[in-house]
């Protein structure tokens, strides 16, 4: 028997087939482990999964009327207005590293977790941005020409919210202004019914502000629990979090970014939304797969998945900006 054939390979399940296999699947968890620690706008928005195809079609119904019933009338039916939103699946995400024979023998660490943090959180930040810039353009749509020229249909029904703004430059970086313009967009919110539970969410300048506000809390940052923690509790019983990740930049013409995310993001705060605002439709989700290149002498190492982002409620977004 050939010594190669009593090889140990701890890659292989078994002793026997593809010798990366378990490798391979360790690799996938830690991808998804940093994709996860690095995104959070997935967990914030209505995602569809699907098995073919190139787009899916979301359903919209508009408002039913309630009215007291005399006895003896008949019930004539009411019309219920409907409307459909599509998405449609983008160009495959993907990052990739080539790991070279060499490093991974002369490496003081292990190369290949190193590359794997990598290409994790490169895919769970490009998914949050372009996210993100998907639901910054639903909070844009302020009437019904502005949600035609987002590419969507015309529906008698829709509700359309405007955008907050800070009165005086410099007032996004201050805790009383900031909680203020937030309880001003969530009496929006309540005021026009608008459905779903809402999440704040706020660039760090902003959120850091809110949090060392004496003037709201009547404490120091020495005893203030929150501020200790580095966590927003609440305001209003709403959820606030932070992210680097929403857009700030005029990306109308950025190349870099695909034409159905473009817009200008300039002076753009923060965010409230719910889940029905935007849709995150799912054709592969995070994939992982490494080959051994021998014409490189190196292990390529892929992470992939196939998404598309789009407009369902726009109603359910609002954005807060800065002057």
């Amino acid at each position: 028997m050939a010594i190669e054939n009593n090889q140990s390979r701890s890659g292989q399940n078994n002793a026997s087939g593809d010798d990366r296999a378990l490798f391979e699947k360790k690799m996938q968890t830690d991808v998804l482990r940093f994709f996860q620690s690095t995104n959070i706008a997935k967990e914030l928005v209505t995602v569809k999964v699907i098995a073919n195809g190139k787009s899916a079609a979301f359903p919209v119904v508009g408002n039913a009327s309630a009215n007291y019933h005399e006895v003896g009338v008949e019930l004539d039916g009411t019309k219920i207005k409907a409307t459909e939103r599509e998405i449609t699946i983008d160009k495959v995400l993907e990052a990739h590293a080539y790991v070279p024979d060499i490093d991974e023998a002369m490496v003081h660490y292990d190369a290949n977790s190193a590359y794997n943090e990598s290409i994790g959180r490169a895919l769970g930040k490009k998914y949050d941005q372009d996210l993100f810039r998907m639901i910054a353009k639903a909070a844009f749509i302020e009437d019904a020409t502005d949600a035609t020229a987002a590419g969507l249909l015309d529906f008698d029904d829709d509700i359309y919210t405007t955008i907050t703004s800070f009165a005086t430059a410099g007032d996004e970086i201050k805790g009383d202004k900031v909680y203020a313009k937030i309880v001003e967009m969530i009496t929006q919110w309540v005021e026009k019914d608008i459905v779903g539970e809402p999440v704040i969410v706020l660039q760090p300048a902003s959120y850091y502000a809110l949090l060392n506000n004496p003037s709201q809390t009547g404490m120091t940052w020495a005893n203030d629990e929150a501020s200790q923690s580095g966590k927003v509790p609440m305001v209003l019983g709403k959820r606030v979090l932070t992210s680097p990740h929403i857009p700030q930049a005029d990306d109308s013409a950025n190349t870099a970014v695909l034409s159905k995310y473009r817009a200008d993001f300039t002076n753009l705060v923060g965010l409230m939304f719910s889940k029905e605002a935007v849709g995150a439709l799912e054709l592969m989700s995070l994939q992982l797969r490494s080959d051994y290149v021998p014409t490189r002498l190196s292990t390529l190492i892929v992470g992939k998945m196939l998404v598309g982002f789009g407009i369902l409620n726009h109603s359910a977004a609002m954005a807060l900006k800065k002057v």
